[in-house]
């Protein structure tokens, strides 16, 4: 197959992962980078004469290389700041070229619906950067589900605990931001780092190939330890169209980095993966199911999934942008159930310096987490001392978040 050429947008940060991706595609003569931009190439002037040498072509802003790029580049890849994602992409695909826009693809249902719209009207696609969808173990598990194997789905329960310090929250102007220019980030748990594993929920959640289960009302609570203006901790019961719930335990303030795990009921089986290793599955009937993880990088294959369905080589995207609507109105219904964000109280954390930085961790966080995973219970039906508890949020006819704290 022809290579398909790539614009990378950026050369540090997340960008390298993209840049990585492409550079796997071009050993395997699959794909091609033809072009970066970099705002400020004397930051990264190394980077640069590396790119300048292998003949990447370099731009100080975006919109040059949308100009100049227009017959040459055919996919623009953005690994780029949340509050950045929906102009961005829908800049690109008005310009005529495929977009791989990283997640979570738009943090509010209106945005989402306006880049649904551009890429209909487009003729192009955009991918997701939700790089579960493209490993194995989540595709076949998916099939599993669709093949009706594990029966009616009736619940999928998802745990993850991870460890942030402050400079994760110091490293751009947005993080850590509710909103940020004016603009919504919301980003935590649920938007970003740990959004993979909601996606997953609802994804695991729906019967049908190449569809999440979309919510129709959700109950959650948001939480910070940190001193920041987003979530850092949460908790979520949402309700589908299926009759599934879906339950997410997720906190940032841990005592160490962990996998998150998933567990998926249904009537006929359980299925459990730890992010990163085997799907395990008993079945009623007695039979069970382990499905190995080929060790291949999901982010490596999202990029090769891209390429060879734009040479009609793969007959579906992994992951398109319509397959994460249901993820964005989740995510919308989880802070208009939870109303505001609340701080946890001192008395509940410990905080000290750590890595020339601060670390904050929640007292019991892991049990709490680990029962409420057990019992499918939100914090505050548990009776933790700092949660409040919430109503449910009815997202049926949901069109638009205008929520300010």
């Amino acid at each position: 197959m022809k290579p398909v050429s790539f614009g990378v947008v950026g050369v540090g940060g997340y960008a390298k992962a993209h840049i990585y991706a492409v550079e796997t595609l071009e050993k395997e003569g699959l794909g091609k980078l033809s072009a970066v931009v970099v705002r400020n190439p004397d930051k990264y002037r190394s980077a640069v004469e590396h790119l300048t040498e292998r003949g990447v072509r370099i731009y100080r802003s975006y919109e040059d290389m949308l100009g100049e790029e227009a017959d040459r580049i055919e996919v623009v890849t953005l690994p780029v700041g949340i509050p950045y994602h929906k102009e961005m992409t829908i800049a690109a695909l008005e310009a005529g070229f495929n977009v791989i826009v990283e997640k979570p693809p738009a943090v509010t249902i209106q945005d989402i619906d306006e880049m649904l719209k551009a890429e209909r009207e487009s003729s192009r696609f955009c991918a997701v950067g939700f790089q579960s969808q493209s490993e194995n173990t989540v595709r076949t598990l998916k099939r599993r589900i669709c093949e009706g194997r594990l029966g009616e789905i009736r619940e999928v329960v998802v745990k993850g605990r991870w460890k942030r310090l402050d400079s994760y929250y110091e490293r751009n102007a947005w993080a850590g931001k509710f909103m940020h220019n004016g603009r919504y980030v919301l980003d935590g748990t649920i938007c970003n780092p740990l959004a993979h594993y909601l996606m997953n929920g609802l994804y695991f959640a729906s019967t049908e190939w190449g569809e999440a289960a979309n919510p129709v009302r959700v109950r959650a609570e948001l939480y910070r330890g940190h001193r920041i203006e987003g979530e850092d901790t949460s908790c979520l019961e949402v309700e589908t169209e299926g009759g599934s719930m879906i339950y997410f335990f997720a906190t940032l303030c841990a005592p160490r980095n962990e996998r998150p795990h998933h567990e998926i009921v249904g009537s006929e089986g359980v299925a459990r993966w730890t992010t990163g290793g085997d799907v395990y599955i008993e079945y009623r009937n007695g039979e069970s199911e382990v499905i190995r993880y080929d060790e291949r990088s999901g982010r490596v294959e999202l990029f090769r999934n891209a390429a060879r369905y734009l040479r009609g080589v793969d007959g579906e995207l992994n992951c398109p942008l319509e397959l994460t609507r249901p993820f964005v109105l989740a995510l919308n219904g989880a802070y208009e159930s939870s109303g505001t964000i609340r701080s946890i109280p001192e008395e509940h954390l410990i905080i000290r310096e750590e890595e020339g930085s601060i670390s904050t961790t929640i007292n019991n966080i892991v049990e709490i987490i680990d029962e409420a995973f057990r019992q499918r219970r939100l914090y505050s039906d548990l009776g933790v001392e700092w949660a409040h508890p919430t109503e449910y949020f009815d997202l049926r006819g949901y069109r638009s978040f205008n929520m300010r704290l």
